[in-house]
């Protein structure tokens, strides 16, 4: 298993690995899912929520401004917009469901 989630494939004009598009594409959800529940949590006025979410969000920022920039069409159209968008919705339900709990 470990021998193939390492190996170099080629998916459009990308050549990578399927660990690399894994890690990649879980930043980028977490980036969309951290920065959609900010949202919420200052439209409810929970402050401790913002004030952690904003630790958190900003913590991944500084990861992924420091990563290489994403030159394939793969990584600028796909990885990067696709798991972002999933990160976003989910950290938007996720937040309303857990300012229901509060």
């Amino acid at each position: 298993m470990k021998k193939h989630i390492n190996k170099k494939i080629k998916i459009l004009d990308a050549k990578t690995t399927p660990l690399e598009i894994i890690q990649e594409s879980l930043v980028n959800y977490g980036w969309g899912f951290l920065g959609n529940s900010i949202v919420v949590f200052m439209a409810k006025q929970i402050d401790i929520a913002v004030f952690i979410n904003f630790i958190l969000y900003y913590t991944l920022i500084s990861f992924i401004l420091n990563r290489n920039k994403y030159e394939t069409k793969l990584g600028k159209f796909i990885v990067l917009p696709m798991a972002a968008a999933l990160g976003a919705y989910s950290g938007y339900l996720f937040a309303k469901w857990l300012t229901a709990l509060i």
